[in-house]
């Protein structure tokens, strides 16, 4: 559990109310990452949602590459900046991680379990219309940026 307060700090939390913020703080657990450790890993079942509070996590698309050992080489795709979620394929059907999250750095986040993050949202249905507005927003700004990087090493 963690306080409401610690929510009202980020403008992700700015259009929930104060009951949906008292629900998510229950759910909320403060966590330490070790520097380059592996958060999240893509094609796993996505267990927590995240909120990065300090430090830093990179994310990152796996890709065949036959010229490697393994078929597969790890492309960096963008940096999680404090004060946004990842691992948002808690939320999303059908739950699976789509990119492998590692700490770049000592960090601390906000690990709100996916079970119980369910429960909440089966029992205040705006409460999921908030957080996938809040989520979508944050997808498309993450979807430009990683155009951006697209687009500058085509050229």
């Amino acid at each position: 559990m963690i306080s409401p307060e610690l929510l009202r700090r980020y403008p992700f939390f700015g259009r929930f109310t104060e009951i949906q913020l008292k629900t998510l703080a229950m759910i909320g657990e403060e966590a330490t990452l070790e520097d380059k450790q592996v958060v999240l890993e893509e094609g796993k079942p996505a267990q927590a949602l995240f909120f990065l509070l300090e430090g830093g996590v990179d994310l990152y698309y796996t890709v065949e590459d036959p010229s490697l050992p393994t078929g597969l080489k790890e492309l960096a795709v963008c940096e999680i900046n404090v004060g946004e979620p990842f691992g948002i394929s808690a939320l999303i059907e059908p739950h699976i991680l789509t990119s492998t999250c590692r700490s770049s750095g000592v960090s601390r986040v906000i690990r709100f379990d996916a079970e119980a993050l369910h429960s909440a949202i089966s029992e205040d249905s705006q409460l999921e219309l908030v957080l996938l507005r809040a989520m979508s927003k944050a997808a498309l700004q993450r979807l430009h940026a990683t155009r951006i990087q697209l687009a500058a090493a085509w050229k």
